[in-house]
């Protein structure tokens, strides 16, 4: 995609000391802000000072303070609660996380479920467990963000079983859960991909394999249409990774591949269709402006970092139609989640190294 000359945006520094741990959500994600790791909670920003909130919720059963919470909300309390467990106060006997879930349960008639597999073997879900039996190594929140092994491993994140509701469709799990249309359907392929049915088991596969090579900056895995980034950890904390997914350039325009660098950030970009794109459109009856400015009908969506490759008509962006999230239908650019973009573009500066590879998994 060609666009206008862009405007340069204020470097805003990375990232959390949050162990926001074995993987996915997309969104209980720790955000790092300055270096202050802040928690996004039922739609509200919190940090690990402000965990006293939830301790005398939960221990005085105030059940106005999880007034409307969904899954997602829980987990994301859970990310929460792990990344700050030096913060607040806990009750002698009775630990924040098993009060969590037991709220979890009081408000929404289930408890939890995960199904876990090795960490190399091919899926075979022994048994369902919940977080108490779980061992230490996998621990299960749903969040982007996942302290690096350790041992070396090259491998993060653990899979799952969810229960799927009946007005659910695999794209909103896949969404909330923070994978792909390609991972959710692949994973589920006896599964009805707009109506999976009220009480159906989802395979949700969040184990990863790091990409190989260095370990810093942005890289995107193109074969796994998933994009990792790798902030630089301040003084005694723990190397993190940040994962997404992402879709890619369609057949005959894919996304190139090398090393390049985040050239210009945009806020609420504009769109330039190149001549090829709005010919595509024309022989469809759907005639594009020269200039599509900021709002729901921009492809592009909130946020925008063009990348150094060619004349900078590469770019990592938003979207306006978060399903395709997953897919090979972009014109070569990384798309992600609006809710993804906006956090990365937060935590990334000008200058930060992108490597786009091919490595099948």
């Amino acid at each position: 995609m060609f666009h206008a000359p862009h405007l340069s945006a204020n470097v805003v520094h990375t990232l959390a000391v949050a162990t926001r741990v074995c993987l996915f959500t997309l969104f209980a994600h720790g955000e790092a802000i300055g270096q202050i790791p802040t928690f996004i909670v039922h739609g509200m920003s919190e940090r690990c000072s402000d965990i006293t909130q939830l301790d005398s919720a939960l221990s005085s059963d105030y059940l106005s303070f999880f007034a409307e919470w969904t899954e997602k909300d829980y987990a994301d309390a859970v990310a929460w609660a792990q990344a700050c467990s030096d913060y607040g106060w806990h009750i002698p006997g009775r630990p924040r996380l098993p009060l969590l879930d037991a709220q979890r349960v009081k408000a929404l008639g289930h408890a939890p479920t995960y199904g876990i597999s090795s960490a190399v073997a091919p899926l075979t879900v022994a048994s369902l467990i919940d977080r108490a039996s779980a061992a230490p190594q996998a621990r299960l929140t749903w969040s982007a963000m996942q302290t690096l092994p350790s041992d070396g491993s090259a491998v993060i994140g653990f899979d799952a079983l969810v229960t799927s509701h009946y007005n659910e469709t695999l794209p909103d799990i896949a969404r909330r859960y923070g994978l792909g249309y390609d991972e959710i359907s692949r994973a589920n392929p006896n599964v009805d991909v707009w109506l999976p049915g009220e009480g159906t088991r989802i395979r949700l596969p969040g184990r990863h394999r790091l990409p190989s090579g260095l370990r810093q900056g942005v890289v995107v895995n193109v074969a796994e249409r998933r994009l990792y980034y790798f902030p630089k950890p301040n003084k005694n904390e723990k190397p993190v990774v940040i994962t997404y997914p992402v879709s890619i350039g369609k057949l005959g325009e894919s996304t190139p591949l090398g090393q390049t660098l985040i050239t210009a950030k945009v806020e609420h970009p504009s769109w330039y269709p190149p001549s090829s794109v709005r010919k595509e459109h024309a022989a469809r009856g759907d005639r594009l402006p020269a200039v599509v400015g900021p709002g729901p009908d921009n492809p592009l969506g909130d946020f925008m970092m063009r990348l150094g490759f060619g004349n900078g008509s590469y770019e990592i962006h938003g979207t306006n139609k978060p399903v395709s999230v997953g897919m090979d239908s972009t014109n070569g650019c990384i798309e992600m989640y609006p809710e993804d973009v906006a956090a990365l573009f937060a935590m990334v500066a000008v200058g930060t190294p992108v490597r786009l590879i091919n490595e099948p998994k």
